[in-house]
């Protein structure tokens, strides 16, 4: 057996802890706690499942954290995990074949973050590289740290058979915040020092939407869209979506029609594909939105957008043409999606 170390870095958030560490006991992993100043129980929890638990005096660096908790494992494989991240059922055979087959590898584990919209919870899915061996990479930056090699090698990665829940944008609007301006405040000074950077560009951006503030985060998108992130980029598609969302909300269609320029390389993601057919049909093009929306109920990546939505669009195209049986068939294929129930309504009073 390949043994596993399980590093998370935590500070005042006893409950996620306990629900963290829970979710970890089922399957052999070492555990190791490292806290970077909590004033509640976090510690005293924290050493009810492990003895590996240890105290970092906070410098302003969530890398500087992480690498001190990982010099403290004693197996040289890691598994980074936050304190509200909770590991989704494992399938232990898989992870230890997965680990044997790319050893020297960055394993991107899936996480499901869910948040609230309108009082609807919601989900986005990405995978970030989380297992990895120590010897061959480290964190890095001071905020929305990333794995590096350590030395001359070229990093690698797969997508490893982890699964977790994130539940980090969820909460009071206060607390939600708290941690975006503490964020900002990391994320400008890193812009200071890299300010061609994308990535650091549109972390802001997000910071900003966790505060439901879309006016600065709309401001900090369009900056990270003129500094052209790459399409390959594992952030480029949140980007996007977001980007043209707020666009589209503010009824500036021309400009979130550039993110069209992307096309060919989502073509087989049904987020933007769905995006793509919201902005033909703000822009009045019915008949270029439908094939969009139709390539999009068989495409196999998605991250946030509702699987019902392509469906929903289409009866909705269906519906202004008039064909309101073609039309009734698709927002009945949406089952219990709240727009196509809306949509049956009004096909009924009609």
């Amino acid at each position: 057996m390949i043994p596993i170390s399980v590093c998370i870095i935590t500070k005042n958030e006893a409950e996620y802890l306990m629900k963290c560490l829970e979710a970890l006991k089922p399957y052999p992993f070492e555990i190791v706690v490292t806290d970077t100043g909590s004033t509640d129980h976090s510690l005293e929890i924290a050493r009810r499942y492990t003895e590996h638990v240890y105290e970092f005096s906070w410098i302003d660096d969530f890398s500087a954290a992480r690498n001190f908790c990982v010099s403290h494992a004693t197996h040289d494989i890691v598994l980074s995990l936050d304190t509200d991240e909770f590991l989704r059922p494992l399938d232990w055979d898989a992870l230890q074949k997965a680990l044997e087959e790319h050893p020297e590898s960055l394993g991107a584990i899936e996480l499901f973050s869910h948040f609230d919209v309108d009082g609807e919870t919601r989900q986005q899915v990405v995978r970030l590289q989380r297992l990895f061996d120590r010897r061959h990479y480290h964190f890095q930056n001071p905020i929305h740290e990333v794995l590096v090699p350590t030395g001359p090698m070229e990093a690698s990665s797969y997508d490893a058979p982890v699964s977790v829940d994130h539940v980090g944008y969820q909460g009071s609007p206060e607390k939600l915040r708290k941690k975006a301006e503490r964020d900002i405040a990391l994320i400008r000074g890193e812009i200071e020092a890299d300010p061609q950077n994308p990535y650091l560009h549109f972390q802001l951006g997000q910071s900003y939407m966790l505060m439901r503030d879309h006016e600065n985060a709309l401001l900090w998108f369009r900056k990270a869209m003129d500094l052209q992130p790459l399409p390959g980029a594992d952030y480029t598609l949140v980007l996007l979506c977001n980007y043209a969302g707020i666009l589209l909300d503010n009824g500036q269609i021309e400009e979130a029609a550039k993110i069209l320029s992307y096309r060919d390389s989502f073509a087989d993601n049904k987020d933007f594909l769905c995006l793509s057919g919201r902005i033909r049909l703000c822009m009045g093009q019915p008949l270029k939105a439908l094939p969009e929306f139709v390539q999009a109920l068989s495409a196999p990546r998605y991250s946030l957008v509702n699987p019902h939505s392509p469906s929903y669009h289409i009866g909705l195209i269906y519906e202004m043409f008039g064909k309101r049986d073609i039309a009734r068939t698709h927002y009945e294929n949406c089952k219990d999606y709240p727009p196509a129930m809306e949509a049956l309504k009004r096909l009924d009073a009609k």
